[in-house]
This record gives C-alpha cells, structure tokens and sequence, in this order.
C-alpha cells in the first residue's frame, strides 16, 4: 500500500516537473520570438540606435531568418508590380512566385554571407581588428530589413491597379531600396572605423550589384514601365548623336504594328515562326519578332530573349544598351555587333512590351559601309513604329 502510494505521487511529480518544464520552453521561445520581432522593428525604425548596438550585441542566427524573410518579401513584392503593370491576375502564378521567393530568400542569405566573409577579409588586409565575420554578416542581413514591406506595395497595386496606385507603389520599393543603402552604411559605420567602414562599404555594394543584379534590373525596368515619364523621349540616336528624323517611304499594316519604310525596302515575308514581319534593303534585313517572355518578366528579359540568339557564333562581341521613349511605348534600345565568319556584323534592335506580349525590331547589316550611317537609318524606321492593340 505504502509502495503504490509513493508510486502514484512519484508519477504526479514527474508530471508536474514536465509540465513547468513545457512552460518554460514555451515562456523562452515567446520571449526570443518577442526579442527577435522587436530587434527587426528597432532596425526599421531607429537605424541609428540598432547600429549602435551592432558592436556589444549577438544576434546569432537572427540575421539569416531576416535575410532569408527579405528576400522572400522582394521577390513577391516585385512579382506582384511586374503582373500588376501587366495587367494580369497573380491568382494563377502563385506557385511560381512561391518558388521563386524560396530561391531569392536563400539566394540573399548566401550573398550576404559571402559579402561579410570578402569583407572582413579586405578589414584584416588594412591591419584593423574589429568587425568580425558575426557582426558583418548581422549588419548586411540587418541592412535588408525594409525589404519584408516590399509586399504590401505589391498587394496594394493587385487590389486597385491603377496608373497612379502603380506610380505609388514603384515608388514606395525605390523607397525601400535606398532604405537598404542607408541601414548599410549605418550598420557597418556601427562597428568599423570611418575609413574602414567606407571600404567594407563599397566591396559589399559592388559584390551586392554582381549577385543580385538581375533583381536591380527588374526594379529598374519595372519603374520605367510603371513611371514612362521618367524616360527621355527618342530624339538625339545614340552613340552617333545626331538628330534622327522619322523615316519617310511606304507604310506598312501589319497584325499588331504599322511602320514606315525607306524607298529601297521591300517585303520579304518567309512565315517563319516568331517573325511578325520581315523587309530587306539592298544591304540590310528588319525583322520584326514577336519577343517571347514570362508574364513574370520585364522588358529588358524580353529583349534579351530576342537578342542572344541572334548573337550566336559571334566573336569579338560588343553590346550597348539604353532606354528610351518612342511614339508612347517605354522601347530597349540595343546596339550589338562583332565578327561572324570573318565579316563584320552590325544590328540595332528596339523592344517594347507595352502589355503582356513583346514586339522587337531587328535591324542586321554585314559589313556596313557606314556604321553610323547605318545605326542612323534603324533609328528614324524605330521612330515610325506603333504598336496597336492586336500586339498587346
């Protein structure tokens, strides 16, 4: 009787011990959630005291939940501009989109990893101690806080898309990036001398631009598609610089765009798939490409997508880019050339994608008499070109 007593008592203990020891658990992960969600506010809204704190505190692995959490607010947030600028609903892309966040969550916590690794390499070539690897890879990490905010711009442009809303919103994750820039150079001033502070800096945005850079262009292409007005109108043809005016000649209708053609081009339609037009002069060839593209694409993937092909077996290659405004449409305006089986190859190519499907000019010219003669001519054809509602 006593034996089964003290059984039963002893089992309640054990009982009793393991739920405190639950509670406990579950008190401390509160606590370091709580501590983890003010640490992200703190960095948010009072960058200066978090920088401050960067060199007495550890945040352990803190830092790569925010990098891995920022990078999946970028990449959804930028998702849902792209389709917003479109047009087109994000109800049938969220797969996709999940996919990608995944990717680019894991993708910042690497780079910056490998930003604070090169970075505390370059402190340790001047001779300074300070700036661990810990603390450089919590300031980068730390640094990309504001981009968990990018979503909200997104979902507010998917619930009303309008012109001003996208203007809005474009503007907003311009905000946020320079917001970036800024929690950058207060976290690594935080616990680096001024001078060091400068160099870790720079190594971090320039290894920072070579990573991500496609994420940069994407921004960058996605604000000129949702503020046109921030390009310069198609006046002046670059690099020749000379002022081009429209071409002159006969007109051309065609499913989804007109243009105008100098006396000398022709017709010269071969039903080949992709090419909504083809005209040949005595020297040169334009086509006119329908640009493959994913909706979740901006224009500067379009266009590339038309180019590389093209570029295929080329040597001594060159390529020039830019970024104007003809006849109401945002246009990628490319300049490539080089070296195909011992002649010289020039092509100018114009992109535009003003809704979810991409036209392109391709003008090609072996062996140009006249480089910027020939330059010249693509660009007054490119300024009589209108893409009407069929090629949206």
């Amino acid at each position: 009787m006593s034996i089964a007593l003290h059984s039963e008592r002893w089992n309640e203990h054990c009982e009793s011990a393991d739920r405190t020891l639950k509670a406990l658990e579950a008190g401390e992960a509160t606590t370091e959630l709580a501590w983890f969600r003010s640490e992200l506010w703190r960095s948010l809204i009072r960058p200066r005291s978090f920088a401050s704190d960067l060199a007495r505190e550890h945040y352990g692995l803190a830092g790569v939940l925010v990098a891995l959490v920022a990078g999946i607010g970028l990449s959804v947030g930028v998702d849902l501009l792209v389709l917003a600028s479109k047009g087109i609903s994000p109800a049938t892309f969220v797969s996709r989109m999940t996919i990608d966040a995944a990717l680019l969550g894991v993708r910042l916590a690497i780079t910056c990893a490998v930003a604070a690794w090169i970075a505390s390499g370059a402190v340790r070539a001047l001779g300074r101690k300070g700036g661990s690897l810990d603390q450089l890879y919590t300031a980068l990490t730390f640094a990309t806080a504001p981009m968990v905010l990018t979503p909200i711009a997104g979902a507010f442009v998917t619930i009303a898309a309008t012109n001003t809303t996208l203007a809005i919103a474009a503007i907003a994750v311009i905000a946020l990036a320079l917001r970036v820039v800024v929690g950058l150079a207060l976290n690594i001033r935080g616990i680096l001398p001024p001078a060091i502070a400068a160099v870790a800096f720079i190594v971090v945005i320039m290894l920072g631009a070579l990573v991500l850079g496609d994420q940069v262009s994407r921004m960058r292409f996605l604000s000129y598609a949702v503020v046109p007005q921030t390009v310069t109108e198609f006046s002046v043809s670059p690099p020749t610089g000379h002022a081009v005016a429209p071409a002159t000649g006969q007109r051309f209708d065609l499913l989804g765009f007109d243009l105008t053609l100098p006396a000398g081009w022709k017709s010269a339609a071969t039903g080949v798939s992709g090419q909504a037009g083809r005209f040949e002069s005595s020297n040169a060839t334009l086509t006119v490409m329908r640009a493959p593209g994913a909706a979740l694409s901006t224009a500067d993937s379009y266009a590339d997508n038309v180019g590389q092909p093209e570029r295929v077996g080329l040597k001594d290659e060159w390529r020039e880019r830019s970024v104007t405004h003809i006849n109401g449409m945002v246009v990628v305006d490319d300049r490539y050339g080089g070296t195909y089986e011992g002649r010289t190859v020039l092509w100018r190519q114009f992109t535009a994608v003003p809704g979810a499907q991409g036209l392109a000019l391709v003008y090609r010219v072996v062996e140009p008499a006249d480089r910027d003669a020939a330059l010249d001519e693509a660009a007054a054809i490119a300024q009589t070109w209108h893409i009407t509602s069929a090629g949206r």
